[in-house]
């Protein structure tokens, strides 16, 4: 993008979308107004609270998982496992990074109680691998902290411990011949969780001009490049080539 022209700008909030007679015509930054006719959505977890001044209903909730990485471990790896509820991946320097795969916090919060109704289908069938906290991201939503994108540019959760050291646990079961495992780094980050666990891809009907890539539900590593690809086709051609009538927010929307 870049090389053909595109401007970068890196640590820069965006805080609204302009509208100008049911058509984008703008985004309010930090760093000030950029004029423009065309915007993509893809902010993951943040699409919500950008699309609830135009009217738009994105019912989504935040799921934190939690990643550690290991140091130079003495195996060779070829591709990514997901064994149980451990995923791992050895990087090119030797390092394994390791998930938990099917565990997942909730960090309960103002949309919870917003949305939660719409996730309970959704909680029933995988009551097993959730679990609901209270602490100090519930006490920021009710502050209203995260609906200010200049304080909390990245969502940088504390990442779950216990379930990390399961994982690597599971690893060593798989893989005796490592010894013990320990990791150099851990973090966490959260999943922007849909309902149906169906993702949000379309061109909005009103107002124009606004695309959204978002609702991803934990599958974006996999299906982010034609997701990418998708849009680039509603933009470029109008068209997508398949129907993406399950994707639309208007499932949301009363449409």
């Amino acid at each position: 993008a870049l090389r053909c022209g595109a401007t970068l700008l890196e640590h820069t909030a965006a805080l609204s979308i302009d509208l100008w007679n049911d058509a984008v015509c703008g985004v309010e930054t930090e760093q000030g107004r950029l004029a423009c006719e065309t915007i993509v959505l893809a902010a993951g977890a943040w699409t919500g609270r950008l699309l609830k001044p135009l009217g738009i209903k994105h019912p989504c909730l935040w799921v934190r998982g939690s990643v550690g990485r290991t140091g130079v471990l003495p195996i060779e790896l070829r591709k990514l496992v997901v064994w149980g509820k451990c995923a791992y991946r050895q990087r090119p320097d030797g390092r394994v990074t390791i998930a938990v795969a099917e565990d997942g916090f909730h960090d309960l919060m103002l949309d919870s109680l917003v949305h939660g109704l719409k996730f309970l289908p959704l909680a029933k069938r995988n009551w097993r691998n959730l679990r609901f906290c209270l602490g100090k991201p519930t006490m920021r939503s009710l502050m209203g902290e995260f609906n200010d994108f200049t304080t909390h540019r990245t969502l940088d959760p504390q990442p779950d411990w216990k379930g990390l050291a399961k994982a690597a646990g599971r690893f060593v079961e798989e893989y005796p011949g490592v010894g013990s495992v320990q990791y150099e780094r851990a973090w966490a980050g959260y999943i922007d969780y849909m309902p149906d666990e169906l993702p949000v891809i379309e061109a909005v009907g009103e107002p124009s001009g606004l695309f959204i890539a978002a609702g991803l539900s934990g599958h974006g590593f996999g299906i982010g490049p034609i997701v990418g690809k998708t849009i680039c086709d509603l933009i470029v051609k109008g068209r997508a080539g398949y129907d993406l009538a399950p994707f639309s927010s208007r499932r949301f929307n009363g449409g």
